[in-house]
Formats: C-alpha cells, structure tokens, sequence
C-alpha cells in the first residue's frame, strides 16, 4: 500500500505476493525490498523477473563489467540502496574496495583500463543525455560485441530505473545489510 503521506510505497512481505508468483519467490529464494515492492504489481514482477535474471546471469556481459556499470548508475542517480547492495555484490567476484571506491570518481580517474573507462562513461553519457556520445559510442563498438552493446543499454536502463523506483517510494534498506 503506498502511504501518500510519506510517499512510501512499503515492501508486500513475501507470505502476501500473490500464488502466480510463487515460482519467483522459488527463484529469488529471499527478496530484497525492491522486490517486494514490485511484487504488489504480479504482472510487471512475473515480466521483470526474467529481464533481471538475464541481466544478473546469463547477460554477455562479465560480472566486472555489469557491476562497474550498475555502480556508476548507482553513482550517478544518488541511489544509497543499489550501492550498499552492488558494493556486496562487487566484493563478491574479487573487486578490491579501492576499485569499488574509484568507480565514484568516473572514468577520468587514474587506473581504469580502456574498457573500464568506457563501460563507466557510456553509464554517464546515458544518465547526463539519455544517449551513449558519438564517439564513445563508436569506441564501444570496436570493443563490444553487438550482445554486449545492447546489454551495457539495458543494464544502466533497469538500475536506472531501480534506483527511481527505489528513491520516489523510499524503498527501506533491509535491516540486516
């Protein structure tokens, strides 16, 4: 229910989805917050579902490479909940904290390789104009596979919209991360 005095919109605890989510609560295990709260839209959450699972496991893209560009999203949209959670998920595939601490000051900083820097800067092209620059763009195709060029657009599109999501319903953090 969203309380219209806060602008929350409060994660449905996982006993109230609805039945013809059950196979997702089977795949998620435990849900974050944020699915929780898509979860009081069965439709949206029964198609989301498998866009995120292919942006979290099967993408063409490494597990380096969607996390550098989910941090800098993150980053860029002020969203405190997807970087707690990212910088978890980060540590977990071997990035150094100092790595993880460095993807805050962008692709100019010191230490990125080529591929880095453009993974961080197509996440800023699409944050600041809604579009991956020219030139960026064109030093991205000769890096990335056609595969991996739509899925560097569709990661910083669904963390851009998890973290709006996040931010206008306050999603709470859960407590224990």
């Amino acid at each position: 229910m969203t309380d219209a005095a806060s602008g929350r919109l409060s994660p449905l605890p996982p006993e109230q989805w609805d039945a013809s989510l059950r196979p997702v609560l089977d795949d998620l295990g435990t849900p974050l917050n944020i699915h929780n709260v898509i979860a009081r839209h069965p439709a949206l959450m029964l198609s989301y579902v498998d866009f995120r699972n292919h942006i979290v496991r099967t993408s063409s893209l490494s597990g380096r490479q969607r996390e550098l560009l989910v941090l800098r999203t993150a980053h860029n949209t002020g969203s405190a909940y997807e970087w707690d959670h990212h910088v978890v998920r980060s540590r977990a595939i071997g990035m150094a904290d100092a790595e993880i601490d460095r993807v805050r000051l962008g692709a100019a900083a010191a230490g990125w390789s080529d591929e880095d820097a453009l993974l961080l800067t197509a996440a800023d092209d699409m944050f600041a104009a809604k579009e991956i620059a020219r030139p960026t763009w064109s030093a991205m195709c000769a890096a990335f596979s056609d595969q991996q060029l739509l899925d560097i657009v569709f990661t910083v599109g669904v963390y851009f919209i998890m973290a709006t999501i996040l931010k206008t319903s306050q999603v709470p953090d859960e407590d224990d991360h």
